[in-house]
């Protein structure tokens, strides 16, 4: 319990606030627990329970990190010694504590007991749930708080999450499997007394799955890979291939030596973990995606349970020793191999907000413009505030087609020697090309594990300047080359150019303009893994649908496909420049076709000029 308690505690409040707990305290951030409930619990997929604990230690305590995550590190470090209960009650003494030893250490149950998230209390009430659920099964001396206990664990557990709720329900409903242990009646009203404790909140729960969740056509997460129990063990045992090896010897080994028989424990401890990854899993495939390795985090004590469940539990000299130096691995895997306490786990946000308040102080705010890509204002400004309040960003994101486009205009109006830019989530790479037309300068530049980034930009080119990865082919076109005369034939146009004298018209007939087209073996040997490309545009009227596409064909087909699109970056009866950045992917062949062009599907009349594509080799 010590390790388990020094492991969480251990600098919990030091690193960033996630994106999904800064969505949190931004969803309290009204005048009162009616409207808290309403707008921000109603609009969210998960129950009201983490979200009350929130609204009731900010209003008391305040918003400090430290303050926030206290609770979710106790939940945490509580849940191990619960893990240890119920290997003992199932099993013996040294299955508790060698599981409990493992959920100390572990980089998975640390991170996420570090996160004010509904995690480490789904996992801890799962648990005192599953424990005082044994007692009223099994136990013959049970008494009538070990039913009071039941009861408000499960609930609780409900109150967390939806997947703790559901392994509470399976767990509640094996219970009638032995049927010939229970006192059917107390059984009976401490699950009444479950369905009580939670019909406040019944309401919730429909409108709540009434809206959907975070996969499908409306979210962000995809269903799973076959592979994926694969990883997510993978991931949960510290991507260890150690530690993976010496649990399963364990396992083998307690198997054949001590001979143990297969109990209805041994059964409930697998099955329990089984059939949760199940469910989430067919649910994700065959409904909406939910599966992702946080939602196991609920049953995965389970599963370090069953490990150890055939281990001799008599303790001796051999059995303490054994214990003490899987507790050392574990400790030397997690905080000295792995770096945990190094790692960036997820988007950056308090560093961030420390850069830009750093260089606004540096530079003179009325010599920067400001611009960032974040959820809302309130993921920036928890950390901005606390710094300097009086910073404000031309942008908050950039994540339609009119965003890119204001951004545009933005830039092109500004006046500042200087322009920041930070991302905390995915963001399109063309900003960064966008950015770089005015400010060729990047005075500096921050990148937390490609998770997020933050960069300074300047208008004038010093020897300061960041040197940037040099291309290893580029290849320019700008329609005045003489040999390509007759190609071009009457769609040269010399009234209407960025760069004189000539650009290329494209309109109802022309809708490709010439581009680049090359066998990938024939670009530095197909050495190339990144592809910027621009190019130049005006429309006399409206823009609508013209793309800068770029293509990879085998023999038999088109397998890659990407566009921008003009009217996201160019503004009407005014030259500007549309951006493409592609990350390339495995090529079928040195013997693919690649090719760049302008497309104009909609068949507007369109001038294109200085076509430009930059190839780059990580």
């Amino acid at each position: 319990m010590i390790v388990a308690a020094v492991m969480r505690f251990y600098s919990y409040h030091n690193w960033s606030l996630s994106n999904d707990e800064l969505s949190a305290l931004n969803r309290l951030q009204f005048d009162s627990f009616a409207d808290m409930i309403r707008l921000g619990v109603l609009v969210d997929f998960h129950p009201a329970g983490v979200q009350t604990l929130l609204w009731f230690i900010t209003h008391s305590f305040g918003f400090d990190v430290w303050i926030v995550r206290l609770p979710f590190v106790l939940f945490g470090t509580l849940s191990v010694y619960y893990t240890f209960l119920i290997g003992k009650r199932w099993f013996g003494i040294n299955t508790g504590l060698f599981a409990a030893a493992v959920m100390a250490f572990l980089e998975y149950p640390v991170l996420f007991s570090q996160l004010a998230r509904p995690y480490s209390p789904g996992m801890l009430f799962s648990v005192m749930g599953i424990y005082y659920w044994s007692i009223i099964v099994f136990d013959a001396h049970r008494k009538l708080w070990h039913y009071l206990a039941f009861a408000f664990s499960a609930a609780l557990a409900l109150y967390s999450h939806h997947i703790s709720f559901l392994l509470m329900l399976i767990t509640g409903l094996s219970g009638f499997l032995f049927y010939h242990r229970l006192n059917i009646p107390k059984y009976l009203a401490a699950s009444v007394l479950v369905f009580l404790l939670y019909l406040p909140h019944i309401q919730i729960f429909f409108h709540q799955f009434s809206i959907g969740g975070v996969g499908g056509p409306d979210g962000w997460l995809a269903a799973p890979e076959p592979d994926w129990i694969l990883k997510y063990l993978w991931y949960a045992f510290n991507e260890s291939m150690a530690l993976i090896i010496i649990l399963i010897a364990i396992l083998i080994f307690s198997i054949i030596r001590f001979k143990s028989k297969i109990t209805k424990f041994h059964t409930l401890s697998i099955s329990l973990f089984a059939i949760m990854f199940l469910i989430a899993y067919f649910y994700s495939i065959w409904r909406n995606p939910i599966l992702q390795y946080s939602i196991l985090l609920f049953s995965f004590p389970l599963l370090v349970i069953f490990i150890f469940s055939f281990l001799n539990q008599k303790i001796t000299n051999y059995s303490i020793l054994s214990l003490f130096l899987i507790l050392t691995f574990g400790i030397t895997s997690t905080g000295f191999i792995n770096k945990f306490y190094q790692k960036q786990h997820f988007g950056e946000f308090k560093k961030v907000a420390e850069n830009i308040a750093a260089w606004n102080k540096k530079y003179g705010k009325e010599n920067i413009s400001n611009m960032i890509v974040v959820n809302g204002p309130y993921y920036i400004h928890y950390y901005l505030d606390q710094l300097d309040r009086d910073i404000g960003f031309l942008q908050y994101n950039c994540a339609t087609k009119s965003d890119l486009l204001k951004l545009s205009g933005i830039i092109d109006s500004v006046q500042t020697p200087y322009f920041i830019y930070g991302w905390t989530k995915p963001s399109p790479k063309e900003i960064d090309l966008l950015i770089r037309d005015k400010y060729p300068c990047i005075v500096s530049r921050y990148n937390y594990a490609g998770l997020s980034e933050v960069s300074l930009y300047g208008q004038k080119i010093t020897d300061s300047c960041i040197a940037l990865e040099k291309p290893v082919f580029v290849y320019s076109r700008d329609f005045d080359e003489p040999h390509y005369k007759e190609q071009y034939g009457k769609k040269i146009d010399t009234i209407n150019f960025l760069s004189s004298p000539h650009s290329f018209q494209m309109d109802s007939i022309t809708m490709f303009s010439p581009g680049f087209k090359q066998m990938v073996g024939n670009i530095n040997n197909g050495d190339f893994d990144r592809v910027e490309v621009e190019l130049a545009g005006f429309s006399p009227g409206e823009l609508k649908n013209t793309l800068i596409v770029f293509t990879l064909k085998s023999d038999k087909e088109t397998y890659f496909w990407r566009g921008s699109e003009m009217q996201n970056f160019v503004q009407s009866q005014k030259w500007g420049k549309v951006y493409l950045s592609v990350t390339i992917p495995e090529f079928q062949s040195l013997n693919d076709e690649l090719n760049i062009y302008a497309w104009n599907p909609g068949k507007e009349l369109i001038f294109v000029d200085n076509l430009e594509v930059r190839f780059y080799s990580e």
